[in-house]
This record gives C-alpha cells, sequence and structure tokens, in this order.
C-alpha cells in the first residue's frame, strides 16, 4: 500500500477522535439539548474513551473533569506511534 494514503488515513482517524473529544469539552462549557440525536452520539462515542480514564484518575473535588485533556495528551502519543509504525 500506499504510505501516503496509510498517512491520511491515519491522520482523518486521529482528527475525527480529536474533534469529537473537543465537542464533548465545549458541550460542558454550553447549554445544549441532550436529547439532540448528534449530541447523544458525542457523548455515547466519547463516553467509550473516557469511562476508563475516569476510573483510574482521582476526583479533584472541585467539579473539573481533566479525563478530556488527558484523553487528548493519550491519542496524540498514540498518533505519533501509529505514524511511526505504520509510515516511517
Amino acid at each position: 500500500m500506499n504510505s501516503i494514503f496509510i498517512l491520511k488515513i491515519i491522520k482523518g482517524v486521529f482528527s475525527i477522535l480529536y474533534l469529537l473529544v473537543w465537542a464533548r469539552v465545549i458541550l460542558s462549557w454550553v447549554p445544549h439539548d441532550p436529547y439532540n440525536s448528534i449530541i447523544q452520539n458525542i457523548y455515547s462515542f466519547t463516553e467509550l474513551m473516557l469511562k476508563p480514564l475516569r476510573e483510574l484518575i482521582p476526583s479533584t473535588g472541585m467539579g473539573i473533569d481533566i479525563s478530556p485533556f488527558i484523553l487528548l495528551f493519550i491519542l496524540n502519543i498514540l498518533e505519533s506511534i501509529a505514524l511511526r509504525i505504520f509510515v516511517f
């Protein structure tokens, strides 16, 4: 397979994941309709990745959820690893 094609697929998948996590963060800051199907899909998909992190990370006690930012950091590391394995 062409390495440029693989690069584009990896970058595309991680771009979508970043976008979903950031959408979840922004939705937590603004009022929204929790019954909207798009919002429900964003929450259900991101919850699959955030729930294990929330179980590992102790609560801050201040009501701030840092798990999305830790997830973004982990996704960044995984993207770097995937690019090095599959492309370079």
